[in-house]
């Protein structure tokens, strides 16, 4: 797997906009969960989403420990203890390298890797919460009310967002 050599302004800026989607993120879920009136469970992850599309560009120690940071970072500002999205971020990022050769075949396999990964990435977060018992499982709840429309919300942004990020970050993948 080669990797473009990217320079510490790239890496730099990366950070930045990393750090920008993670304050979006959260504006977005909020404002969702406003025009909802709490219905449903609407999580934004155009930080993940971003992540998917860098991580072929950039190296797999570069991309880690950005999910490290970014993932302290939410989970100090938004949950006030450090473990739940610092573990998580980097889980999928880490497994977004492990799987290299199957995610970024085309367009269509990344897609498909971007429903699963999201999908684990969430089954994740709150596999640790209810280990730490922070939350309750209620599995038609996760299902109906959190994971299908957090699914709907991402899939609607890769494919809103495919196009421009394949460009920003040089991908010369096919879409089939």
């Amino acid at each position: 797997m080669s990797k473009v050599n990217q320079s510490k302004t790239s890496r730099l800026t990366l950070g930045i906009i990393l750090f920008l989607l993670m304050l979006l993120d959260a504006h977005i879920t909020r404002l969702f969960d406003y025009w909802d009136k709490g219905a449903n469970v609407w999580q934004s992850q155009l930080l993940l989403l971003v992540a998917l599309f860098a991580a072929k560009s950039y190296s797999k120690r570069y991309m880690i420990w950005m999910a490290v940071a970014i993932g302290i970072l939410f989970d100090l500002y938004y949950l006030g203890i450090i473990g739940i999205y610092a573990v998580g971020f980097p889980m999928v990022v880490w497994m977004m390298y492990v799987f290299h050769s199957l995610f970024y075949q085309n367009m269509t396999t990344m897609f498909f890797s971007w429903v699963i990964s999201l999908t684990l990435f969430q089954l994740f977060t709150l596999g640790i919460q209810i280990g730490f018992k922070l939350a309750a499982f209620d599995g038609q709840f996760f299902v109906v009310k959190f994971l299908g429309p957090t699914l709907l919300l991402n899939i609607c942004y890769f494919f809103i967002l495919m196009w421009p990020l394949k460009k920003v970050f040089k991908l010369k993948l096919s879409y089939f």
